[in-house]
Formats: C-alpha cells, structure tokens, sequence
C-alpha cells in the first residue's frame, strides 16, 4: 500500500511540474510583446517550432514534454525540413490556435489533434509529399466521418510500401471519390467484392508483395 501512494504522488508531481513548464512557456510568449515594449533584453525570441508546441500541447498528457517537443520540431518538422512549406505550417499553427483545446486528445499519453484543421493538414502534407498528402486527406476524411478521433493519419501516411506510388494512388483516389468506409474490419461480414476499392487494394498488397487474398 505505501509503494502504490508513494507512487501515485510521484505520478502527481510530474503532472504538477509539467503543467507549471506549460503555464510558464505560455506566460513567457504572452508576455513577450511587452518586455518589447518595454525596452527590456529578450535574449532569445520564441521560435516557430515554440509556438507550434505551444499550440498543439493541449490535452495535458502524461507525456507532453515542452522541451522535448520544441527540440524534435526543430530536427523533424516539415516546415524545418522544408523551407518552401513554411507558409503551409504558419496556416496550420493558426488553424491549430484557433482551435478549443477540446479538440486536442491524449493518445499514448501525448496530445494529438482530433480531426481538425483538415485542409491545412493536407496542405502542409502535400508541400513536401504530394502523395503522402492524398493519403493523409483520404485517411482524415475517415478519422472525422468515422468518429475515429484517436486514428494517427501522419504517422499511417510515412508508413507506406516503397516502389507503390501508382497504387498508392490510384486506391486514394478511388477511397475519396466515395463516402468513407467505417465498416471495422475485424467485424466486416460483406462479401469481398462489396467492400470499395478492393480492386485497387487488392493491387496495393500485391504490389507490396502481400498475398493478395482480397483481390475479388
């Protein structure tokens, strides 16, 4: 009994530290406009990628993490990576601004959006991946028409086949021609031949060397 108190108090400090770095991160670019002002020295000025994790840490998770978040932003984001997608991301961080902080859920104890901001998601996406945009825009048309808020659709749309790009293709413009299928499949009980797009997914798995079992 004392190791699980001991350890919930632990649990609880965390959350109180994290939550005092968040409120001071938040405190710190509100009021930079008037140490401005002012006339005081700010040595370093809030960045982008402060801003975009200021923005998009919104779920009060167990693993948001200012710091490192800011830090991966600076190695790994498209607008870093990118520097012609740097209008793309500024919408997005806007659009993300905007936006309650309801529309933020935790997921593997980090925030995440909710299926918001869809446009300019698809557009940051598709600056630096044109493919990857198609299959983000198919895969968050799903999340939101589905009621499926926790689907990762950045994460699915780098994990794709290499040396599939006509297939890859050729299935998200058939799934986004049509009304999204929210059918799960572990329950699905429709004949192979009724469920959309087979044929092109049926040529996805082939080309990825998976057995082709779906194809009709």
């Amino acid at each position: 009994m004392g190791e699980t108190t001991i350890a919930r108090k632990r649990r609880l400090d965390r959350r109180q530290t994290r939550g005092s770095r968040r409120a001071t991160l938040g405190i710190a670019a509100a009021s930079l406009p008037l140490l401005c002002c002012d006339g005081g020295d700010y040595p370093i000025a809030p960045t982008a990628c402060d801003d975009w994790c200021l923005v998009t840490q919104r779920a009060g998770c167990e693993e948001d993490y200012p710091e490192g978040c800011v830090s991966n932003c600076e190695d790994r984001s498209i607008g870093r990576r990118f520097p012609r997608c740097e209008p793309e991301w500024s919408s997005l961080t806007q659009c993300y601004r905007a936006e309650p902080d309801s529309s933020f859920l935790c997921v593997e104890d980090e925030s995440r959006p909710r299926p918001v901001c869809i446009d300019e998601r698809v557009a940051l996406t598709a600056c630096a991946f044109p493919l990857r945009g198609q299959c983000l825009e198919a895969c968050l048309r799903e999340a939101r028409d589905c009621g499926q808020p926790q689907l990762q659709c950045e994460a699915r749309c780098r994990s794709q086949p290499p040396g599939c790009d006509d297939e890859q293709r050729a299935l998200y413009a058939c799934q986004l021609a049509q009304p999204a299928d929210c059918q799960p499949p572990t329950t699905d009980t429709r004949d192979v031949s009724e469920i959309p797009c087979i044929t092109e997914i049926g040529a996805l798995l082939e080309c990825a060397g998976l057995d082709g079992a779906t194809s009709p």
